[in-house]
């Protein structure tokens, strides 16, 4: 099959902004020629309208510092909830919800008159043991006095002994009692076992309450904790990162710093990510607990990637460039990094600066 292409005795010029085809575009017209079958001779002018253009430019070598920005909530550095050990009636609520605690201080206080009268009955018991403890050594001394004469039996020696040491027992069981009581009384009064804030709690006393049940929240807001997952291509992200804490609420502007603290080695089984932790300290009054958030974290050092025209870079179904060096054009997977100057940054095993790239390649070249 022949193409006649127009002969002209001076060299071909092309407008200033025209767009020369490639060699790629006149070996796809041969492609398509040599698919149809027809032996007729196509007119130069037809073959120019069937010859695809493409167009091409150059991938420049950029330095690129990666960021990635993370979403979920803010929470308390630290959060107790707090029950009494013991069912009782509440006597009285000595922090009202939104005060300041410290640690140890006492935040309410159940009805302890059975209590109370439980210690007395056991502090009399001890005493109780105690004397009669007293008596049996007394009478223990008087005995090995009179054995040592022989004026008691064997078996008189032998009890007086056993007094002294079943009473010895009965003083340890009743210091027991009084410790048990002593607890039992203690367990009547919650106290805080952080300092913070009482962000929840009755308003009331009076009402009953079982054993165990969670009645207020003392939380640590000095400073604020972040955990989120990131994805494995941000394995850049190390602890002591600096980071920034923004509002939740897409286009808002503020923010807090914060700094990386953690960065688990193993990835979540659900999300197959990279567990993060941020800590935000002294957070301002717009960064409060609960809330949501965005956490954006830079990387510490730039690392190498090339600039593209963003038409360059397609899906097929991964991100990928096509690079040709004037023959048949080669796909390259890429990552996309971001934007600068309205081109895309990307990086690619076998894509280097200078590499000529295809931009708005049609479908199917390169397959």
């Amino acid at each position: 099959m022949n193409v006649l292409l127009p002969r002209s005795s001076a060299p071909s010029r092309l407008a200033p902004g025209a767009v020369r085809p490639s060699g790629i575009a006149l070996i796809a017209l041969l492609g398509l020629l040599g698919c149809s079958g027809d032996p007729a001779v196509v007119p130069a002018a037809q073959a120019a309208v069937a010859a695809p253009s493409l167009r091409t430019a150059v991938a420049e070598g950029v330095g690129y510092r990666p960021t990635t920005e993370l979403t979920g909530s803010l929470e308390p550095i630290a959060s107790v909830q707090l029950g009494f050990d013991v069912p009782g009636r509440i006597d009285a609520i000595l922090v009202s919800r939104g005060g300041s605690v410290q640690k140890g201080e006492a935040i309410a206080r159940l009805d302890a008159t059975v209590a109370r009268a439980q210690l007395a009955q056991a502090e009399a018991a001890h005493k109780g043991a105690a004397a009669q403890l007293a008596a049996g050594e007394a009478a223990f001394a008087r005995v090995t006095t009179l054995n040592e004469a022989g004026g008691v039996s064997k078996q008189q020696f032998t009890d007086a002994e056993a007094g002294v040491l079943a009473g010895r027992a009965g003083v340890e069981q009743a210091a027991a009692a009084v410790q048990m009581a002593r607890t039992n009384l203690g367990f009547h009064t919650l106290r805080a076992p952080i300092d913070g804030i009482v962000t929840n709690g009755p308003d009331n006393a009076g009402m009953l309450v079982g054993a165990g049940t969670p009645l207020f929240v003392v939380e640590d807001l000095s400073a604020l904790q972040f955990k989120a997952t990131a994805p494995e291509s941000a394995s850049w992200i190390r602890a002591d990162l600096p980071a920034l804490v923004l509002p939740g609420t897409p286009g808002a502007i503020g923010g807090a710093p914060a700094k990386v603290v953690r960065v688990i080695p193993s990835l979540d089984p659900a999300t197959r990510r990279i567990p993060v932790e941020v800590r935000i300290d002294a957070p301002p009054p717009s960064v409060r607990a609960h809330a949501f958030a965005r956490v954006r974290i830079e990387a510490g050092e730039d690392v190498a990637a090339v600039s593209v025209p963003k038409g360059a870079v397609v899906a097929r179904p991964d991100f990928c460039v096509l690079v040709t060096d004037g023959t048949t054009p080669r796909k390259i997977s890429v990552e996309v990094l971001g934007e600068r100057d309205g081109n895309a940054l990307v990086r690619g095993l076998g894509l280097d600066a200078g590499a000529t790239v295809i931009v708005d390649p049609p479908n199917g070249l390169g397959e």
